[in-house]
């Protein structure tokens, strides 16, 4: 464009100058610099949910190629008369063989239906799973979220074209020459949404490989402007996936952070996960006559330091006065572990600190089995995190995948559990109150990591995570050979969110695949899985309804988990059809006024509830609204239901398309 610039000023008619100069000015203003695709294509989902009647949009289950139609009338009891958007004469179908369909950026407004639960922390919040297309639960999580999120960790397809993602309900192979376009078009519809989720000093990670690497930054860039973008190289598969001239062996976890802003804490992995050498010597000059104020005793309780003892006479020796002592290690009947430095020979050596400093060191011992017996070991102290992480804890295969076999489970390309847990770890290790969004949840490996890391430091993280209920390729083909799709029983069960996440998120925290098959093995922590964590989960999937109903009351049961999200997710989700003057959950911290002429016993009640933090009032009137939010002290947060619903959902879904 400069070069074209500069052979314009070359011309010698002026007339003829101005005008070419205008017409390239008006060129260049809407030239776009930088990362440049097919931003407006059409994003299309199929919701079974929606039933199929006039004015609706639909598209014939097992004919993608058909396109899409208008309902215009009931022909029949089962049957519904349709005109193709293409053009063409009107067909009649059948109305099992239509699902309705959707653009993203129509007005949709939903709900959430209950499906399962897991408690076992009560006073604890809830982790929640929602089955939903991500983009309209990206909508739901506005409503409830805005602005609250500590960490949004997402994996979204690689989109390698090896049909491992779908656009348009169809899979993307790489001879679609709008590949690239279509994976950045999804990409941007979900990130503008999830950007408006983070608070002013919340962190974004995205995980990608080379097929989109380069694309993604430059997405970034735009969308994120005032964000600095490190790239972490993540060596997720050392034995590699052979390109046409290099081994893949990594992926990259972009992590955006508000320019200026420290969120990053320093490395603090986990003691009992880190490697580490014995903190008893040996070698030569390592018996206890070479340094006698480095002979005592260590003491621990449940793997954690709690003092050392004194330095003994040089007359007293240990083993000869503890006959449970090996290899200078028992365990006290207070629950506490002794530790002595003494070898599997029974050789009296010393600590590699002296009595005075050994303080100086204490947060660096831990506990591990070395041949069956406990010892003390001095792990490395940590700093900043580097931007290549390579460790075998990372490997998808052995602890992605692998592990979720031992869980009974299967899914392809599963995240390490221990990678997730490092960029957790990196972003929440002073925020244990974390909220943190996945709404590319695949097998729920960012709930499982949360999970062992709130048990690690006593944390009570709380995880939403979004996922479809897509089924494989291989079984997709199976089931619709059978003449079975979308919506129907036996296909649904088979879904990612039915078959593996909810399923992984129960396993995980009960510790058994079922009652009588407890979980195989240790974490890495030194954990048993067996014993599961104390963690509550809520299972979720998305609906949608028609707004003159909500508008009238009549789906109070379907917006109440909203609402009970709102409020914290906290405390069991009680249904109601909210047939009554009020509504009083026990146990969460959220309230609803049904029947605006009864606020004032509404308000006596809540003055005797001062757990509450939201209250939904139900009236049309603003002003009465207002008038009654004046009432209710400052510290809770006052909605008016149903118009903030309505007009929430209505507003932020009306984008403009140029499709």
């Amino acid at each position: 464009m400069a070069r074209l610039e500069d052979l314009i000023k070359d011309i010698a008619d002026a007339r003829l100058r101005d005008q070419i100069a205008g017409a390239v000015a008006k060129l260049k203003a809407k030239k776009k610099f930088g990362l440049v695709f097919e931003e407006h294509l059409p994003e299309v989902m199929q919701l079974p949910g929606l039933p199929v009647k006039p004015g609706v949009r639909v598209a014939k289950r097992r004919d993608k190629a058909a396109g899409y139609f208008s309902v215009k009338a009931k022909a029949s009891s089962n049957r519904v008369t349709v005109i193709p958007e293409r053009g063409g004469t009107e067909q009649v179908v059948a109305r099992d063989d239509l699902v309705a369909v959707k653009r993203v950026g129509e007005p949709m407004y939903p709900a959430l239906i209950p499906v399962d639960r897991v408690t076992r922390a009560p006073g604890k919040p809830y982790h929640t799973l929602i089955n939903a297309d991500n983009f309209h639960a990206l909508q739901v999580l506005l409503y409830c979220y805005e602005g609250q999120v500590d960490v949004i960790y997402i994996d979204p397809p690689y989109n390698t074209g090896a049909r491992d993602w779908k656009y348009n309900n169809d899979y993307v192979d790489k001879t679609d020459q709008y590949r690239h376009s279509k994976w950045l078009s999804m990409m941007k519809k979900r990130l503008e949404l999830a950007k408006r989720l983070l608070k002013p000093d919340g962190v974004l990670i995205c995980t990608v490989d080379e097929n989109e690497n380069a694309t993604v930054s430059l997405l970034f860039d735009e969308l994120f402007p005032e964000y600095e973008d490190t790239a972490v190289s993540i060596v997720h598969n050392p034995r590699g996936i052979q390109g046409d001239n290099f081994s893949y062996c990594h992926e990259m976890a972009h992590f955006l952070i508000r320019s200026g802003q420290k969120r990053i804490t320093p490395r603090q992995i986990p003691k009992e996960e880190q490697e580490g050498s014995h903190l008893r010597n040996w070698g030569g000059e390592s018996t206890r006559d070479t340094a006698k104020n480095a002979y005592y005793p260590l003491y621990f309780k449940h793997g954690k330091f709690v003092r050392a003892g004194d330095v003994p006479l040089p007359a007293f020796h240990p083993a000869s006065v503890y006959r449970d002592l090996v290899n200078g290690y028992r365990k006290l009947r207070n629950g506490e572990q002794e530790f002595w430095p003494i070898d599997p020979e029974g050789v009296e050596r010393k600590w590699r600190y002296a009595r005075e400093s050994v303080g100086s060191i204490a947060h660096l011992l831990v506990v591990k089995e070395v041949d069956d017996v406990p010892q003390v070991l001095l792990v490395k102290d940590t700093g900043p995190y580097k931007t290549v992480w390579k460790d075998p804890k990372f490997d998808a295969s052995s602890h992605g995948t692998q592990l979720l076999t031992k869980m009974g489970l299967s899914f392809p390309y599963a995240k390490s559990l221990y990678a997730v847990l490092e960029c957790l770890l990196a972003t929440t290790d002073t925020r244990k109150q974390a909220v943190i969004v996945d709404f590319f949840a695949g097998s729920g490996t960012t709930l499982h990591a949360a999970a062992l890391l709130n048990s690690l430091d006593g944390g009570e993280r709380r995880t939403i995570l979004v996922t479809n209920n897509e089924v494989n390729d291989d079984e997709a083909k199976v089931l619709s050979k059978k003449g079975l799709g979308p919506g129907d029983s036996a296909w649904e069960e088979r879904g990612i969110a039915e078959s593996v996440t909810w399923p992984r998120c129960q396993r995980s925290i009960y510790g058994r695949i079922n009652r009588n098959t407890p979980l195989p093995g240790k974490y890495k922590t030194g954990r048993q899985m067996k014993d599961g964590f104390e963690e509550n989960a809520q299972y979720l999937r998305l609906d949608f309804l028609d707004p003159t109903e909500v508008k009238r009351g009549e789906n109070y049961g379907a917006i109440l988990p909203i609402l009970w999200m709102m409020a914290g997710a906290s405390g069991e989700l009680e249904l109601s059809k909210g047939a009554g003057k009020h509504h009083f959950p026990k146990g969460c911290p959220f309230c609803v006024l049904l029947r605006e002429d009864y606020f004032k016993e509404f308000a006596a009640k809540l003055a005797d509830r001062p757990n509450i933090t939201h209250v939904f009032l139900v009236t049309d009137s603003v002003e009465a609204f207002h008038e009654m939010a004046s009432q209710i002290s400052k510290d809770k947060r006052c909605v008016q239901l149903y118009k903030s619903y309505l007009d929430n959902f209505k507003i932020n879904l009306e984008h403009k398309h140029a499709d």
